[in-house]
């Protein structure tokens, strides 16, 4: 595996690139094109699905984009080949009280996700590291923690968070757009003067590394990685672009703290108007950040358990908050009435997200990497904390991935990894032995070079994979 190549600035910025053939060794190159980096992507939902409307209408087996029409997974039609829907899975430590493990159904929920750890009864947080932090942890240039990112309003706690560094210790998403994309591209470490003349004069990153920029572009490189630089570096001021034109980037810095990068508006990113504004800057620093080989692993958590926003864009008007709907109730601790056609702004919310989805496919699938896409070299799954959130169910979990892995992952298939007839059941088919699966396709293994037998509490968890 080759490290990707940075461009380095005046005052420590770095602007990653993604891999060029032409830049590796031409040894290498005679033994074909090199393998490129396996990554995670976690896109965490809150509060449940519309379980009705949510799977495909086809039988197991092969997918195709007809079997998606009207339910919640029509905006992923386009990506329907590189879809894996493996139905069936419940979530350990298990919910409803059926283990003797500490935290209600949302706390559990969101503590079990990535981790299929129990939750300290303290503190109410995960005992053990998440998923894409393991990964993290075997793969990245130094340990370098996962990219975790966060939408919309947080709260604190478990509530919050998916992702663990280790046992009780939150790997919070940073919810600031900015703040993530400085820390991306090495600003965090500029001096005082030299963040003040970036964001004053709001020059690009570009700029502060025009030189080896330069002297890139002068070396031999093939059309196509010529090509594949321009679109790099072309995603890299659009995303400037757009962040400036949301008002996240102010366009002079106040005289007392001029050179404070926190000088954009405190509570306006973290607001139900900026939701989808800020998803969508923060998927593109995703997209960016595997492309470019910053990060193997990466979460993007929306909104919060027992949480959310209310949703009133994109054709939407409603009334109250993802929780509250999710429960069809008025008040979140259901002692309101009942919210008619709650249903169908479930479908609704579930369809939306979808939508934000496809558009981080979409950006991962426009980089070419010789045997692939990025996107085919990733493992990117949509989850949920619950399946129905009304009844706080946690069996037939929504899991739904994209992405071969590099080939480890049968795409293009819709298929039951339960044994049970009914998907709906808590039998065989522990969570816990998807993020193994997930674990392996991407490359880590154990202590003596081995591929993991199991990740998760060994007092719930159970060793092995799913055939998918």
């Amino acid at each position: 595996m080759f490290r990707r190549k940075f461009l380095r600035g005046a005052c420590g910025a770095a602007v990653g690139l993604p891999l060029l053939e032409s830049l590796v060794p031409r040894r290498a190159r005679a033994g074909g094109t090199p393998s490129a980096p396996r990554r995670f992507v976690a896109f965490a939902c809150c509060n449940g699905v519309e379980m009705d409307r949510f799977f495909p209408t086809s039988p197991y087996g092969a997918l195709a984009a007809g079997g998606l029409t009207g339910t919640a997974l029509e905006p992923l039609a386009s990506h329907v080949g590189k879809m894996l829907i493996p139905r069936g899975i419940h979530t350990v430590p298990k919910g409803f009280g059926f283990d003797p493990v500490a935290g209600c159904d949302h706390v559990k929920g969101a503590g079990h996700r990535l981790t299929a750890q129990q939750l300290d009864p303290g503190t109410l947080f995960a005992q053990g590291i998440s998923l894409d932090q393991l990964i993290a942890s075997r793969l990245n240039d130094g340990g370098r923690p996962a990219l975790n990112l966060h939408v919309g309003y947080r709260y604190e706690g478990t509530n919050g968070v998916v992702s663990y560094l280790d046992a009780n210790s939150p790997a919070v998403g940073e919810s600031n757009p900015w703040l993530a994309y400085q820390d991306l591209m090495g600003l965090s470490n500029l001096d005082e003067g030299a963040l003040m003349r970036l964001t004053a004069r709001r020059e690009s990153v570009l700029d502060l590394v025009e030189r080896d920029f330069t002297r890139l572009k002068s070396i031999d490189l093939s059309k196509a990685d010529r090509d594949k630089l321009d679109k790099h570096l072309t995603a890299i001021r659009d995303l400037e672009t757009d962040m400036g034109e949301a008002g996240l980037i102010p366009c002079t810095l106040p005289d007392a703290r001029g050179a404070e990068i926190q000088a954009i508006d405190g509570t306006d990113f973290e607001s139900d108007a900026q939701y989808k504004t800020v998803g969508l800057m923060q998927m593109d620093i995703i997209a960016l950040a595997l492309a470019c080989g910053a990060n193997h692993a990466a979460t993007v958590m929306w909104g919060s358990e027992a949480g959310g926003p209310v949703f009133t864009w994109d054709g939407m008007s409603h009334q109250y908050n993802h929780h509250k709907l999710s429960h069809g109730n008025t008040m979140d601790d259901c002692s309101g009435g009942t919210v008619d056609g709650y249903l169908d702004m479930l479908f609704e919310i579930d369809r939306w997200y979808a939508t934000q989805l496809a558009y981080l496919l979409d950006q991962l699938d426009g980089y070419d990497e010789g045997d692939g896409t990025v996107l085919d070299n990733c493992s990117v799954v949509w989850m949920n904390n619950l399946s129905q959130g009304k009844e706080h169910n946690f069996m037939d979990m929504p899991y739904v991935m994209f992405g071969g892995c590099g080939g480890y992952f049968r795409t293009g298939e819709y298929v039951k990894v339960t044994a049970q007839d009914d998907p709906k059941n808590d039998v065989d088919a522990p969570h816990n032995k998807l993020l193994t699966t997930i674990a392996n396709a991407v490359g880590v293994t154990d202590d003596a070079g081995e591929p993991l037998t199991i990740f998760g509490d060994p007092a719930y968890a159970e060793a092995g994979e799913f055939d998918a």
